[in-house]
């Protein structure tokens, strides 16, 4: 397990993020505690933003599962 705490930025505009990727674990849990859009998916060749809900997980399939799976559930890419 392992877990991860972003903290809010006072100068948003300077965040560098995350280069897109998929997690190469089993799943990847994600709570957003806050209601900034920053995780986008890559849905048809097209960046989509995850908009947040309150008191809702963001689960992400990884490398991992799809190969276990053969491939029945995919691999997400993803960015923040």
């Amino acid at each position: 397990m392992r877990m991860n705490y972003y903290r809010p930025c006072s100068q948003p505009e300077l965040v560098i993020g995350l280069n897109s990727h998929s997690d190469a674990i089993g799943l990847t849990i994600l709570l957003q505690v806050n209601e900034m859009e920053g995780l986008q998916i890559r849905k048809d060749g097209i960046w989509v933003p995850v908009c947040p809900l309150p008191n809702a997980f963001v689960v992400n399939i990884g490398d991992i599962l799809e190969i276990v799976t053969n491939g029945i559930y995919r691999s997400i890419e993803h960015r923040a």
